[in-house]
Parts: C-alpha cells; sequence; structure tokens
C-alpha cells in the first residue's frame, strides 16, 4: 500500500535525514536547526494557506531552507523563528479571538 505524502512533509522527511547527518556528524547546531525547521514544515499541512501569515511564515522557512544549504545555522534560525511566529498569528486568525481592548 502506498500513501500520499504532501511536499511538507517531504521537506520535513529531508530535513529529518539531514538532521540526522548533522548530528551523527557532531554539527549540532546545524542539527538543531534542521530538526526545527522540520517542524515548521509539519506546521504547513493544518494551516490555512490563504491567511497572509502563512505566505510570509512560507517565504521565512524556505529563506531558511536556504540558508540551511549553506551552513548558516544562525540564518536557519532567524528564519525559522520568524516562519513559527507568522504560523502562530495565523493560528490565532484561525481562533477567531476578539482584538484586545485598546490600553487606556
Amino acid at each position: 500500500m502506498t500513501t500520499h505524502r504532501s511536499l511538507y512533509r517531504l521537506a520535513a522527511g529531508e530535513l529529518a535525514q539531514m538532521a540526522d547527518t548533522e548530528a551523527a556528524g557532531g554539527h549540532h547546531h546545524l542539527a538543531k536547526a534542521s530538526a526545527e525547521l522540520g517542524l515548521v514544515y509539519l506546521r504547513f499541512e493544518t494551516a490555512d494557506l490563504a491567511n497572509v501569515h502563512v505566505g510570509k511564515a512560507w517565504e521565512a522557512a524556505e529563506k531558511a531552507r536556504e540558508n540551511l544549504m549553506y551552513g548558516d545555522a544562525i540564518g536557519v534560525t532567524s528564519d525559522t523563528s520568524r516562519a513559527r511566529l507568522h504560523l502562530a498569528l495565523a493560528e490565532l486568525d484561525a481562533a477567531d479571538l476578539p482584538a484586545p481592548a485598546p490600553a487606556r
């Protein structure tokens, strides 16, 4: 039996392999950066792709992936954090929470 694997799951799987390889090579910063970026890609599975924050998260995740290819762990973590923030904002949008009251 074969199962359909989405683009996001495939990317996360590749990042998991990269994390394992980097960890085995003693490159723990790159291993962590790869793993955390993989978790971001998994969150795209259930994200509302029409949400503006999801679009920004995608751009940040792709930039992080590009930085990872160059071994730039700092760039990866920065862009991954931006992606996570935008995904969290998209989740808040989806929860349709009332806007906070203005400060007095």
